[in-house]
């Protein structure tokens, strides 16, 4: 969800995502970090990942039976089926390990999806358009969200 759409990675942002927040096909969210308000159509397309925003929600409709996108579903100390905070990071941790990915230095964490959906979504539809999703009101931030802090290839 959070490379798809660029959403602050903020876990309580992901982890409070509901499905009750679509209006009118768009999915509106409140950032918590800045109080930024975005609303995003649900045929919001990521081309690099080709999943369209209604599909991945769809997805996490099929999931699970509660009102949110991510849930543990309703259990004695969550009723209402809301993740606790630090559950989404160790599950990305676990995926990550699963995946048999080998990585040189340091694996990717959890924010870092963030930086990578922003340039992504640079590359395809600009820096403007990155800067809103990332629901950033200043370039400068934006910028240090965009780079690639060089880990990129370097052309002979």
């Amino acid at each position: 969800m959070c490379q798809h759409s660029g959403f602050r990675v903020v876990i309580t942002d992901i982890a409070g995502m509901k499905f009750s927040d679509i209006v009118n096909d768009r999915l509106q969210i409140t950032q918590g970090k800045t109080g930024a308000m975005i609303s995003i159509p649900l045929d919001h397309q990521l081309k690099a990942v080709n999943l369209q925003l209604r599909v991945v929600i769809e997805r996490c409709r099929q999931a699970n039976a509660t009102d949110f996108f991510l849930s543990v579903g309703a259990r004695k100390n969550s009723t209402d089926g809301k993740l606790h905070l630090d559950t989404l990071t160790k599950q990305f941790v676990a995926a990550r390990k699963k995946s048999g990915l080998v990585f040189e230095k340091s694996p990717p964490t959890y924010p870092e999806i963030r930086s990578l959906s922003g340039r992504l979504f640079e590359l395809e539809r600009g820096k403007e358009f990155a800067m809103k999703l990332l629901g950033h009101k200043s370039k400068k931030t934006t910028q240090k969200y965009l780079d690639s802090r060089g880990k990129e290839y370097v052309n002979l």
